[in-house]
């Protein structure tokens, strides 16, 4: 599959999905009904940078136009496109945790003089 990372997000978002599709390209599981859901997680892990970084800038309350103190909008935001980055995250095994139930692949035997040597403690020739 030929997957085309959105061109208009975040420096970082890019440099992370190449990141993916190239872990999803070696374990084979990368298929062209993938692409929605790929784009999803693209668009959302953007929108978390760059909304977390405006939050960096503008600080994590604001004041309402009555002159209180309120949380910045921008935390919604933030927290909803890390929530939905994370359900695509754990669909593609892209988490820590998620990689523990993924099916281990088979190895295919070896027999190589080396491997025979490891497997039976003696050297075989």
């Amino acid at each position: 599959m030929k997957y085309i990372i959105p061109k208009d997000i975040e420096k970082d978002a890019t440099e992370y999905m190449k990141d993916v599709l190239f872990d999803l390209e070696n374990r084979g599981i990368l298929e062209e009904v993938d692409s929605a859901a790929l784009t999803m997680l693209a668009r959302n892990y953007s929108m978390f940078i760059k909304a977390s970084k405006q939050l960096e800038k503008d600080g994590l309350t604001v004041e309402s136009d009555r002159g209180n103190t309120q949380a910045h909008p921008l935390i919604k935001v933030v927290n909803d496109a890390q929530n939905k980055a994370m359900k695509v995250m754990l669909e593609f095994g892209l988490t820590a945790k998620a990689r523990t139930k993924l099916p281990v692949k088979e190895v295919e035997d070896d027999n190589s003089a080396f491997s025979q040597f490891i497997k039976k403690g003696k050297e075989t020739r």
